[in-house]
């Protein structure tokens, strides 16, 4: 199970994944983004989750992590072993 603080983690990192590709404005898309405006929707949603997970909103920002997680994927900027591997428990 990750606990709010590994979320965190996580985020912070895929932050720093987003933040280095071709700016755009980081905002909230609700159409069909194109591509660069989907990944900036990404970042915006990495600092969304960080209120979410201050509020306790728990398994909203697990639902949030699995779509980041599934568009990094898809746009290979993850692979599924390293995807695997940020979402593990930290001992």
């Amino acid at each position: 199970f990750m606990t709010p603080e590994k979320i965190i983690e996580v985020v912070t990192g895929y932050e720093k994944i987003l933040a280095a590709l071709p700016k755009q404005q980081l905002a909230r898309y609700d159409a069909y983004p194109t591509s660069n405006e989907l990944l900036c929707h990404l970042h915006w949603m990495c600092g969304e989750m960080r209120v979410l997970v201050e509020q306790g909103r728990i398994e909203k920002a697990f639902r949030w992590l699995g779509f980041i997680q599934g568009v990094l994927a898809a746009k290979e900027l993850r692979t599924i072993d390293q995807l695997r591997e940020d979402s593990r428990p930290t001992q």
